[in-house]
C-alpha cells in the first residue's frame, strides 16, 4: 500500500529559505498534506509529529540539538518520520556527524529549488518503504499463524525445563502422536523414532542440549500413526540460557522427505547400473563442462586411443591435437554449432591418432545440455564408437568399385569420370586432353595358351609397364579384356600424341617371363582422340576405338589418330604408302618447317628443329602421326631421312650466310632409328656434308634416348663416328625409357633435350621440377647443353632457367614455320647484309 499526503516540519530555517519551501508546497508537485515552520527544535523533540518529514537547518548555535534528532525516533516497528539535515556546503563534517547519526537525507544550503524537490520526494518513498514493511511484518506474523496449521511441515517446541513438547497436527500425523493432544513428554516423542536410529538422534539432541551455538539438521526414520516407516528430515535451534551455558529450548520443523528417499535410492541404482554399462560399453564416452572447458573422459575412450588412464587430461586440446587435420575443422564447426544454436543431436566421423601411429575411424554422436532459464549450454556429452573396420569395408568397396581386380588400375567407370569432369567446361572452351586406347595383340591366342593364372600374370606385367610411361597428369585405366586407356591431360598436339606412343611400345618391347613361361613378346596397337567440340566422354572413348581399328595400325610404334570430323578416313594404308614413295621421289610434295630453339637467359635465338611435313595433293596437310610410322615400317624413312638433311643443310648454309649474327646458328635434324641400322648410313650423311659444302657443326641430329637402348653398344659406335665427323648430337626424349642412365657415360653426347611431358607435369605441379632439375644437373655435369621441349608460356621460361636448363623450345617462342615465314621473321638482318654485299 502506497501513501501520499505526508505533514512536512521545518525548523530554523531563514525567511527566504521558508519562502521557497512555501512556493513548493503550494505548487502541489508532492502533494504534502501540511506544513509547519519552527524556528527552532523543540525542548522535547517526542514531540514532533510522528510521521511526515521533518527537515532541519543547522547553525553553531543549535547545532548540537539538531544533530540529537536521531536519537530521540521510535524504534523501527513503530512509524516515525524522514529525517532531513539542511547544511551549508562548507560543511562537509556535518554531513559526516548527520549520517553517522542517522539523518536519512542532508540538503544544501542555500535551498536550490531542483534539490529540494528531489530531496523531499526521497523522503516521501522512504516513508512510503516503512510503511509497506510494517504492513508485511503484521501479514508475516499472521501467516505464520497459518502456516503452523496448514504446513506439511509439523512444527515443534521443546521445553528442556519441563520436558515437554509441543508440535503441531502435521507432526503429530508424521510421527504416529496422539491427534487429540498438541503436546507430550519428550520420551513419548523419541518413541516413534526406528532403533537402528536413536543412538544418532540421541546424540545430536544431547550436543545441541551441551552446545547451542548453531542450527542443526539431521534425516532419520519414524513409523507414522499406521504403522509405515518414513523418513523425516528434522530441523531445529536450541536457545542458551541454563546453567553452564546449556540450553534452555530447542524448537524447529520436521519434513517428511520419503519420496526423496525413495528417488534418491533409486537414483543410486540407476547410478550403479549406469557404471556397470559404461564398464561394458564398447562406446567411449566424454562429458564437455562448457563453462569450465574441461572434458571428463572415460577409460574406455582412452582405450581406444591406446591411452591409459593417466595418459590423457581434461583439456580439449587432449581430444582434438589427435584428431586429423583435414577433419578437425568439421568437428570442431559440429560442436561450436552445438554450442550456439539449439541444433539437434550432432554425428560426425573422423579421424583420430591411436598411440601405434596409425589412424582409427571414429562415429562420435554429441547431445548439448542447456541451463533452463538462460538456455545456455552448460555440458556436451557424448560417445565415440571405432568404426575403423567399417571404414576400411567401404574403403574396399569403393576401391573394387573403381579400380581392376587384376591389374589394381582404374577401371573402365573411374576412367570415364574422370574424363567426363575434363571434358565439362563452363566456359565454353574445347578441353585440352588426348584420349588413348591401346590393345594388345593376340592376347585371346596368348591367354589360351596360358593357365588363368599366368594370363592374370601377364595383364598385371602389361599394365605395370604402361604406368612407367605415365606423367603426374595422366590417367591410366583398363577398360576391358586387353584393352587399356589413356587419358593425357592438357595434350593436344599430334608431336606430342606420338611420343607417348613411342614410349608406350618403347615398354612393352622388352621379353615377359611368366612362372613356366619365359621369354612372351606382345605388342600393341594404339588409337587416339582429341575433343573438336563438345563431345561426351562415351563419344570421345568411341572415336579412339574406331581410330584403333583402322586397317594398317598394326605395326610397332605407330598411333591412328581420330579425324578431326569424327570419320574414318578410309584411306588405304597402301595407296597411303604409294603416294608417300611418290612423294619422296619428286621431292616437290615434302617440305622441311622449322620451330625456334631459344637461350632461355638471354632470349637469342640460337637454332631450330626441323620437322617433316607433307602436302598431299588430295588430302591436303597430311599428319606426320600418320604418315612417318607408315614411313619407318616401309623403311621410306630412310630416303626421307636423307632428304631432311639436305634441306637442312641448304637452309643453315643460306641463313648463315645472310646473317651475320647467325655464325653458330644450327639446325637439328632427327634421325630415325631405321635410318641408323642401314649400314652405310654414316657414309652418307658424309656425302651430303660435303656435296653442300655445310660445316659439320652447323647440324646437331636429334636420336631418342629408345633408339639407343635398342642396341646400347651398336648404337654408340656409330654415334662415335658421327662424332668424330664434327656432327653435333643430341639425345631426344629423354627421360621416356625409363632404363639405366650408364651409356651417358660411356658417350658424350652434346645436348640433351627434356620431354615436354615433364615440362607439363611442372606446370601442374611446381614441385614436378625437381625431375627437370636433376636432368639439368646431370646434362651440365657431363658438359652437355639442356634443352627443355613444350615451352609455352612466360612462367615457363622463367621457372625452366631457374632450374638449369639452357635452352627451350615450344609455342611460346614460335610454332614450327615454313622457311619462307621465318625469312621474313628474320627479314631486318637479311635486307642489312644484303645491303653489304
Amino acid at each position: 500500500m502506497t501513501v501520499i499526503g505526508f505533514p512536512l516540519t521545518v525548523i530554523g530555517f531563514p525567511a527566504s529559505a521558508v519562502a521557497l519551501v512555501e512556493e513548493v508546497v503550494a505548487s502541489g508537485q508532492l502533494a504534502l498534506q501540511s506544513l509547519t515552520i519552527l524556528s527552532a527544535v523543540p525542548a522535547d523533540p517526542k514531540a514532533l509529529a510522528r510521521e511526515g518529514i521533518i527537515m532541519a537547518a543547522v547553525d553553531p548555535l543549535n547545532e548540537v540539538a539538531v544533530l540529537a534528532l536521531p536519537k530521540h525516533q521510535p524504534p523501527d516497528d513503530v512509524p516515525h518520520p524522514a529525517l532531513i539535515l539542511a547544511a551549508p556546503a562548507s560543511r562537509s563534517d556535518l554531513r559526516l556527524k548527520a549520517i553517522e547519526t542517522g539523518f536519512d537525507e542532508i540538503i544544501t544550503l542555500p535551498l536550490d529549488r531542483a534539490e529540494l524537490v528531489s530531496r523531499l520526494r526521497s523522503g516521501l518513498m522512504l516513508l512510503n518503504s516503512r510503511v509497506e514493511v510494517r504492513e508485511a511484518r503484521i501479514t508475516a506474523e499472521q501467516r505464520y499463524a497459518l502456516i503452523a496449521l496448514g504446513a506439511n511441515d509439523g512444527l515443534w517446541d521443546w521445553d528442556l525445563a519441563s520436558g515437554l513438547v509441543r508440535y503441531s497436527s502435521r507432526l503429530a500425523d508424521m510421527m504416529g502422536l496422539p491427534p487429540e493432544s498438541s503436546s507430550c513428554v519428550i520420551e513419548d516423542w523419541l518413541s516413534c523414532v526406528l532403533a537402528d536410529d536413536r543412538d544418532w538422534v540421541d546424540a545430536t539432541l544431547d550436543e545441541q542440549v551441551q552446545n547451542p551455538s548453531r542450527d542443526f539438521r539431521i534425516e532419520y526414520r519414524v513409523r507414522d500413526a499406521n504403522g509405515d516407516v518414513r523418513w523425516v528430515l528434522c530441523r531445529g535451534t536450541a536457545l542458551g540460557g541454563g546453567e553452564g551455558g546449556t540450553a534452555t529450548r530447542m524448537a524447529g520443523s520436521q519434513s517428511d522427505i520419503t519420496s526423496r528417499k525413495e528417488a534418491e535410492e533409486a537414483l543410486r541404482a540407476s547410478e550403479e547400473r549406469y557404471a556397470l554399462a559404461i564398464m561394458a560399453a564398447k562406446d567411449g564416452l566424454w562429458d564437455w563442462d562448457v563453462r569450465t572447458n574441461s572434458i571428463l573422459f572415460t577409460p574406455r575412450w582412452k582405450e581406444m586411443i591406446g591411452c591409459s588412464a593417466a595418459d590423457v587430461g581434461t583439456d580439449p586440446d587432449e581430444w582434438f591435437s589427435r584428431v586429423n587435420p583435414d577433419d578437425l575443422i568439421w568437428l570442431q564447426a559440429a560442436v561450436e554449432a552445438q554450442i550456439a544454436s539449439e541444433e539437434e543431436p550432432f554425428q560426425i566421423e573422423y579421424r583420430i591418432r591411436h598411440t601405434d601411429g596409425s589412424e582409427r575411424w571414429m562415429l562420435c554422436h554429441g547431445l548439448t545440455i542447456r541451463d533452463p532459464l538462460s538456455g545456455r549450454a552448460t555440458r556436451i556429452v557424448g560417445s565415440q564408437s571405432d568404426i575403423t573396420e567399417r571404414k576400411q569395408a567401404e574403403q574396399q568397396v569403393l576401391h573394387d568399385a573403381f579400380y581392376d581386380a587384376t591389374t589394381g588400375l582404374p577401371n573402365r567407370a573411374l576412367f570415364m569420370d574422370r574424363l567426363a569432369q575434363t571434358l565439362r567446361r563452363s566456359d565454353g572452351t574445347i578441353a585440352s586432353c588426348t584420349v588413348l586406347v591401346v590393345e594388345v595383340n593376340r592376347f585371346a591366342s596368348l591367354a589360351n595358351s596360358l593357365t588363368p593364372t599366368q594370363a592374370d600374370h601377364l595383364l598385371r606385367e602389361i599394365g605395370e609397364r604402361l604406368a612407367q610411361t605415365l606423367v603426374a597428369s595422366d590417367t591410366l585405366a583398363r577398360l576391358e579384356g586387353a584393352s587399356f586407356g589413356f587419358l593425357l591431360q592438357g595434350v593436344c598436339e599430334e608431336d606430342a600424341i606420338g611420343h607417348k606412343a613411342l614410349a608406350i611400345h618403347t615398354a612393352l618391347k622388352a621379353a615377359i617371363d611368366l612362372p613356366g613361361a619365359q621369354g612372351l613378346y606382345v605388342t600393341a596397337r594404339i588409337g587416339a582422340a582429341m575433343p573438336t567440340g563438345n563431345q561426351r566422354a562415351e563419344e570421345l572413348l568411341r572415336d579412339a576405338s574406331r581410330a584403333l581399328n583402322r586397317p594398317g595400325t598394326d605395326a610397332e610404334k605407330s598411333v591412328a589418330l581420330f579425324t578431326a570430323n569424327g570419320m574414318d578416313d578410309g584411306v588405304d594404308p597402301l595407296a597411303l604408302e604409294q603416294d608417300l614413295r611418290t612423294a619422296i621421289e619428286a621431292g616437290d610434295q615434302l617440305q622441311l618447317h622449322y620451330q625456334p630453339i631459344v637461350d632461355l637467359v638471354s632470349g637469342r635465338l640460337v637454332g631450330f628443329e626441323s620437322l617433316m611435313r607433307w602436302h598431299h595433293p588430295t588430302m591436303g596437310l597430311v599428319s606426320p602421326m600418320r604418315f612417318i610410322p607408315l614411313a619407318e615400317e616401309s623403311k621410306l624413312i630412310i630416303p626421307m631421312g636423307l632428304f631432311a638433311l639436305d634441306q637442312a643443310c641448304q637452309q643453315v648454309n643460306r641463313w648463315r650466310r645472310f646473317l651475320p649474327d647467325a655464325a653458330g646458328m644450327f639446325i637439328n635434324v632427327n634421325v630415325s632409328g631405321v635410318q641408323m641400322q642401314e649400314a652405310d648410313f654414316v657414309e652418307r650423311v658424309a656425302e651430303i656434308l660435303s656435296h653442300r659444302q655445310t660445316p659439320a657443326d652447323a647440324l646437331k641430329l636429334e636420336i631418342t634416348e629408345s633408339v639407343v637402348l635398342d642396341d646400347v653398344d651398336g648404337m654408340l659406335s656409330i654415334l662415335s663416328r658421327l662424332k668424330a665427323m664434327g656432327l653435333r648430337l643430341a639425345i631426344d626424349d629423354f627421360g621416356t625409357g625409363y632404363s639405366s642412365l650408364s651409356y651417358l657415360h660411356q658417350f658424350r653426347f652434346d645436348a640433351v633435350k627434356i620431354d615436354q611431358s615433364f615440362v607439363r607435369a611442372m606446370r601442374q605441379r611446381p614441385e614436378n621440377g625437381l625431375i627437370i632439375r636433376m636432368i639439368a644437373e646431370l646434362g651440365r655435369g657431363l658438359g652437355c647443353e639442356v634443352i627443355a621441349e613444350g615451352v609455352e608460356t612466360a612462367n615457363d621460361v622463367i621457372r625452366l632457367a631457374q632450374l638449369g636448363c639452357m635452352y627451350g623450345q615450344g609455342y611460346h617462342f614460335g610454332r614450327p614455320r615454313d622457311p619462307l615465314t621465318i625469312e621474313r621473321l628474320l627479314m631486318p638482318a637479311r635486307e642489312e647484309t644484303e645491303a653489304v654485299l
